[in-house]
């Protein structure tokens, strides 16, 4: 120390001396008493060398001496690394309260997602309200509201209505839980307003395939046809010992709110008018047959039908105020007098249906409070929507999304596709119900076997990725969507529709350029990663890049030097005062070159000091990269060697440390896991090594951790997300399969964490028969 403050004064001294020779200068002054206030004798005489250089006055005994540093430096770059990082910690907090643009723009978006997810929906007059607090796996909203207008919707087969127009509430049957579309009993159908009309087909599906077609059943191959002057005609046989050919002429009407009622005004049985000779004997159509079930009973002449039942489920809740027969069909006005007039949405369809609030799950995916139109695929063909094969409509047609999570789901007719001209392998039309159940519960017993099947692969965890018991199912069945109370039915089976299970997602990345946000990222040849979220049990949120961390598995990425010099001067230079500025990396000889602008102590001189450093860039440990510069440049003159002879530190002079960086002595320390913006990366470093085409980092493999398997078929450059459940966009996927690509592009992939969203808005998302989600970036015509 008494050398160095030796060296310190006769710098000192030197500086008064060439200030007096070339005249008075204010930064020099500035320097000298700032320096010597700093105790910082030594560094004087660097001062004095940078003014003297600046001047082309270097002494030779600068240039000596930096060339007696330059030979012994090298040998201890390793060393002074390992140094480095041992003797210090990389910051972890910024020595500025101000916040980078880039997590300060990244906050005002989530801030703005937030806005949007926490919406009470309100449109037409409805409106629903929020019971429960928003997260990650709840809107907190137990309803949704639905328009519809010209579709023509199917439970399943031909039993279902045209919907002219229709406003509607959508109320999950379990409190808590969202409406499936996979589980009609799920919800309940609450019609506010609306027309409706039923055709032939569909009167005819309504009597024959699921009012009488049961075990026992009185009645069997009717068929219903409107005719014009308001009435029906129904044919049929009844059981009278032997079956008779009937048939039945009349009108509908209500009797109350509830119950909607046939009369029979006409009777022929087995082709012979019945009418006079039923007065005459004073025998009612309730003496001939025997009809009591849970949707329909004969009283007298009338068959009573109880309105919420009439089609499998979901249950109907529907006010019908008026009734118009024609040829063209029965035609429905609904209302319930809580709706005006619909109001359409501004997103709603022209033709389809559009649902807005609550939660809804399809397969895997759970958009919440949900900003969805269902839309038709070809305008020129009547829409035609069935409930119960929804998913092969869905796996036929495709998503777009908007950066605000609205959802346009684009579907085919479901008549056009080959599974509905096949009937599938089972066709439940033809089937007969059960005689206890007394209506052709086989829809329904079909529709939840089906159900408990599909479950099987989306809750399927493979064993070694399971770190929690799968929530065990609650059964449920046909009664309990008809009464309210749980019925157990072979094959059905209700689940915690928000969770599957608690293992974390897994992800695989192959040759991708993967941005974690702006110019910031890596060429990712091929790596393996846990999304690991901070709080366990949560859904890991790819709007929320603080909320879950990456482990790597193992792999290898390349750093271009572009993105480093990104990640410096759009994200660890963002702070003012500053030490460094326009930082430039290349490749030369095997060391990195790093050019760019330094200050003396942030503020020293008013200008910045062109500067070039050269150096190896090594992993110290499994967690720290360092850069040591063997060689420094001021103003074009190598001053590294004067340096080290007068034991003045870099850092000492340039001070720098922002979180996961820091200049510590001679050497720049980087912690891998937080010098990138969040998510944090959590990896154990095997190597570092200077390329022309950027940095190679290599990560040692972790065999204890199961690694995601793409699927056979992927091409050269994807992400694929396997396992755990993950929030994008407002939904919910759980235990979710989304292979991410870019069929537009041949080569490498480019993914954007932070601008993912508008990336995939630009795009189509599939959903494939199980329920995986297949994103193509790739702009859509």
């Amino acid at each position: 120390m008494k050398r160095r403050a030796r060296f310190g004064e006769r710098a000192v001294d030197r500086l008064d001396a060439w200030s007096h020779l070339h005249g008075s200068n204010d930064d020099a002054a500035y320097a000298r008493d700032d320096w010597r206030s700093r105790s910082g004798v030594g560094a004087a005489l660097l001062m004095a060398a940078l003014l003297m250089s600046a001047c082309a006055d270097a002494s030779s005994t600068t240039a000596d001496a930096t060339a007696a540093s330059s030979t012994s430096t090298s040998a201890s770059a390793s060393s002074g690394a390992t140094a480095a990082v041992a003797n210090s910690d990389v910051a972890t907090s910024t020595p500025s309260s101000q916040r980078p643009a880039l997590e300060a723009a990244k906050a005002r978006q989530l801030a703005a997602e937030h806005n949007v997810a926490a919406r009470v929906p309100s449109a037409s007059g409805m409106t629903e309200k929020r019971d429960r607090p928003l997260t990650l796996r709840d809107s907190g909203i137990d309803g949704s509201l639905m328009f519809a207008r010209d579709v023509d919707f199917r439970v399943t087969g031909d039993i279902g209505f045209l919907i002219h127009d229709m406003a509607a509430t959508l109320t999950p049957s379990h409190p808590g839980q969202p409406v499936v579309f996979d589980d009609p009993t799920s919800v309940t159908i609450n019609v506010h307003r609306g027309e409706v009309t039923l055709d032939s087909a569909k009167l005819t599906a309504i009597f024959d395939r699921y009012l009488f077609q049961y075990q026992g059943s009185p009645l069997r191959n009717m068929r219903v046809v409107p005719q014009d002057g308001g009435t029906l005609r129904i044919t049929g046989e009844m059981h009278r010992d032997t079956w008779v050919p009937i048939v039945l002429a009349g009108s509908l009407s209500m009797r109350n709110a509830d119950e909607l009622v046939f009369h029979a005004d006409h009777v022929e049985v087995a082709g012979v008018g019945a009418d006079k000779l039923m007065q005459a004997a004073h025998v009612k159509m309730a003496d001939l047959l025997k009809v009591d079930t849970p949707i329909a009973r004969l009283d007298g002449d009338d068959v009573v039908m109880q309105v919420a039942k009439l089609t499998p489920p979901p249950a109907l809740r529907m006010t019908i105020t008026m009734i118009d027969t024609s040829a063209a069909g029965v035609r429905f006005t609904l209302d319930d007098h809580t709706v005006p007039k619909i109001d359409w949405p501004a997103t709603m369809p022209a033709r389809g249906m559009l649902v807005q609030g609550g939660d809804v799950k399809f397969m895997r995916s759970m958009p919440m409070n949900i900003d969805m139109a269902l839309t038709p695929i070809d305008n020129a063909t009547p829409f035609v929507l069935d409930l119960y094969h929804y998913r092969d409509q869905m796996a036929a047609g495709y998503f777009t999304f908007d950066e605000a999570g609205a959802l346009d789901v684009h579907l085919p007719s479901y008549p056009t596709l080959a599974s509905a001209s096949a009937g599938g392998s089972k066709d439940a039309s033809l089937q007969t119900g059960s005689a206890s159940a007394r209506f052709n519960d086989s829809f329904i017993r079909e529709q939840q076997a089906a159900l408990a099947q599909a479950r099987l692969v989306w809750q399927h965890v493979p064993q070694t990725m399971r770190t929690a018991s799968v929530a065990h199912a609650i059964p449920v069945g046909t009664r309990a969507a008809f009464s309210g109370q749980s019925a157990a039915i072979p094959g059905s089976a209700l689940t915690d529709e928000r969770h599957v299970s608690t293992a974390a997602p897994l992800i695989h990345v192959e040759n991708v350029d993967f941005y974690v946000a702006g110019r910031i990222g890596f060429h990712v040849r091929s790596l393996d990663a846990q999304m690991v979220p901070k709080r366990p049990g949560q859904p890991v949120d790819f709007d929320d890049p603080d909320q879950f961390d990456i482990h790597i598995i193992g792999g290898e990425v390349v750093e271009p030097w572009p993105a480093m010099a990104a990640l410096f001067n759009d994200y660890l230079l963002d702070y003012e005062p500053r030490s460094l500025n326009d930082l430039q990396l290349k490749p030369v000889d095997g060391k990195l070159e790093v050019t760019g602008g330094i200050k003396l102590w942030n503020h020293f001189p008013g200008v910045w000091l062109p500067t070039t450093m050269s150096g190896t860039i090594v992993a110290a440990d499994e967690r720290h990269l360092v850069y040591e510069p063997t060689s420094v440049k001021v103003l074009g003159v190598p001053q590294a060697g004067l340096l080290r002879a007068l034991d003045i530190p870099l850092a000492s002079l340039t001070p720098f440390t922002r979180k996961g960086v820091a200049l510590k002595g001679n050497a720049l320390v980087f912690d891998q896991y937080t010098v990138f913006p969040p998510p944090v990366l959590q990896g154990r470093l095997a190597g570092a090594t200077v390329t022309d085409e950027g940095l190679v980092l290599k990560f040692k493999r972790d065999a204890a951790i199961a690694t995601a398997r793409p699927p056979a078929n992927a091409g050269k450059s994807f992400v694929w997300i396997e396992s755990g459940d993950v929030k994008m966009f407002n939904s919910l996927v759980t235990n979710t399969r989304t292979y991410i690509r870019d069929s537009s592009n041949p080569g490498v992939m480019k993914f954007d964490l932070y601008g993912y969203r508008r990336d995939v808005s630009k795009g189509t998302v599939r959903m494939g028969a199980d329920g995986g989600l297949n994103v193509d970036l790739a702009t859509r015509k």
